[in-house]
């Protein structure tokens, strides 16, 4: 659940609570999106876990490519994720909006 949501108050649910953070979140209609060249895109390599050495190929092989890098526009911590979701949501950015993970957020998740 994302932070600052709870629905719990005390030992039992708060159903209003959670309805109305529910209805206050955000949104994003991804048919509008395409309409104005727009995306949010993620990588999900959790299936080639197990195949280390093959992810290893296929990146080497990428590499050999020389494809040239993306345009960065912005660049945010991770700690200032919100301002960086901000940033994409007033559609003024251009190229790449990049949040970096330190190790400080990495050594957290292990």
């Amino acid at each position: 659940m994302p932070k600052g949501w709870s629905f719990v108050q005390g030992d039992k649910p708060g159903w209003l609570r959670l309805a109305w953070q529910f209805l206050r979140r955000p949104r994003l209609d991804p048919i509008s999106m395409i309409g104005d060249n727009k995306s949010i895109m993620a990588f999900n390599l959790i299936w080639m876990f197990d195949k280390a050495l093959e992810l290893a190929n296929l990146a080497a092989e990428l590499q050999e490519l020389h494809l040239p890098p993306p345009h960065v526009g912005e660049t945010f911590s991770f700690d200032d994720a919100p301002s960086a979701l901000r940033r994409l949501q007033s559609g003024k950015t251009v190229g790449k909006v990049v949040l970096e993970v330190g190790d400080n957020c990495i050594r957290g998740l292990l």
